[in-house]
């Protein structure tokens, strides 16, 4: 088959979302020319030479941009421009309905059979049958918080689903709880949702040795720490991590310092104010976004990863520590113990004692914070995006018997 595959390269300073999709198109590339399918990447036109000079890009790899020049017609499409005409279907037919997207019109031009795009929200419901991935339902199940309702966006986030997400022919989602909540929000039935799970992010396999003291220390880290790498939006719960960073330092004479990482989504005055009222702010350092050198060198010093955000089912952090050697405390959110299996520590994220119990008790027994690391480490090996890619090939050969039924 003729596969598109989207790709809308992200910004670093999207976080998972960047980790995720560089690691899937590394493996893609890597893996492609073992499949017999021909691949068209479908970027914006600005990216094509970006695209085009990948070193080692397989000959089955195409790069194909969204709004570039026609090109020329090829006999095959001289023939089908012939038979739409005499049918009855030409350009002028064509001209009367209405225009079709800059993404839709690459999938024309180059023949595309199926589509398979990693990103989240980029495209419409083709004629083409396409794989999507769902991530989070989170509008669904807590529709309260503003990144996921504020103004318009639950109502376009409930369009997308309620169109794409209903006519793909597959639906990728990274654990069971996933597949659940497809099937029951949008009656999606059970065959065509297939559970794979987020791959531990390449970065973090055998790192490259660094003086991660000084990066600390750059970073104003002057002593133990807790961590926590999250975009500030109000799910990802900061507030009660505060609250109960003030419970883990009282009487404490060597107070944990904590290392917020992430960019501001609207959140964070409101958390710097919090920290101040709690009497915290001494103990807290908001970074921002910082390179992923620094980001290592923060999980490998860390006396343990707090993530205590309320969207699941699947997160990508928690993996980052795992393979980076540093135990994990997490919020028992739907999907998290299967995701993450007995490698995590879970609290209730809402309840500040919940957090501030699990500290201690990596305090008070250092055999089990080791015991953590070392379940991290083989949860970390699992599954990886070469495991993910293959997944992925291996349904595309499934649905070409079905997809050469029609022209």
């Amino acid at each position: 088959m003729k596969i598109g595959f989207f790709f809308n390269d992200p910004s670093p300073h999207s976080g998972g979302v960047f980790t995720y999709q560089q690691d899937i198109f590394r493996s893609f590339l890597e893996l492609a020319a073992k499949s017999h399918h021909e691949f068209h990447v479908i970027c914006e036109h600005h990216k094509q030479e970006d695209f085009s000079a990948l070193p080692g890009r397989p000959a089955n790899v195409h790069i194909s941009p969204m709004d570039g020049p026609e090109p020329p017609l090829t006999p095959r499409r001289r023939v089908k421009l012939f038979l739409r005409r005499l049918l009855g279907k030409g350009n002028r037919a064509l001209e009367k309905g209405p225009k079709i997207s800059q993404a839709a019109a690459v999938l024309v031009r180059n023949e595309i059979e199926f589509t398979w795009s990693i990103g989240h929200y980029e495209h419409e419901a083709f004629d083409v049958p396409y794989i999507t991935t769902v991530f989070d339902l989170q509008h669904r199940l807590q529709p309260w918080f503003p990144e996921v309702s504020l103004g318009s966006l639950w109502d376009s986030r409930e369009e997308f689903f309620s169109r794409y997400v209903r006519r793909a022919a597959y639906v990728i989602t990274g654990t069971e709880e996933g597949r659940r909540e497809i099937e029951n929000f949008y009656r999606v039935p059970a065959k065509r949702i297939r559970v794979l799970p987020l791959p531990t992010p390449s970065f973090c396999f055998n790192p490259p040795a660094a003086d991660n003291a000084s990066r600390l220390q750059a970073l104003g880290i002057t002593g133990r720490y807790l961590y926590y790498p999250a975009q500030f939006w109000a799910h990802k719960n900061h507030a009660n991590l505060l609250h109960a960073l003030r419970l883990i330092n009282e009487g404490e004479t060597e107070p944990f310092q904590l290392a917020l990482v992430g960019s501001d989504h609207g959140n964070l005055d409101h958390l710097r104010s919090l920290a101040r009222t709690l009497g915290v702010e001494q103990q807290v350092l908001f970074l921002g976004f910082v390179a992923r050198e620094d980001l290592t060198a923060l999980y490998q010093g860390a006396f343990a990863l707090t993530y205590p955000s309320l969207f699941g089912p699947d997160n990508l952090p928690p993996l980052e520590a795992f393979a980076l050697g540093c135990p994990v405390i997490a919020s028992n959110y739907d999907g998290a113990q299967e995701q993450l299996e007995n490698a995590a520590l879970y609290v209730d994220a809402l309840a500040p004692d919940s957090i501030a119990a699990a500290v201690r008790q990596l305090q008070a027994n250092p055999g089990l914070r080791q015991q953590m690391i070392e379940k991290g480490h083989i949860r970390a090996r699992k599954w990886t995006a070469t495991d993910y890619v293959q997944e992925i090939f291996s349904i595309l050969d499934e649905f070409e018997a079905v997809r050469r039924c029609w022209q």
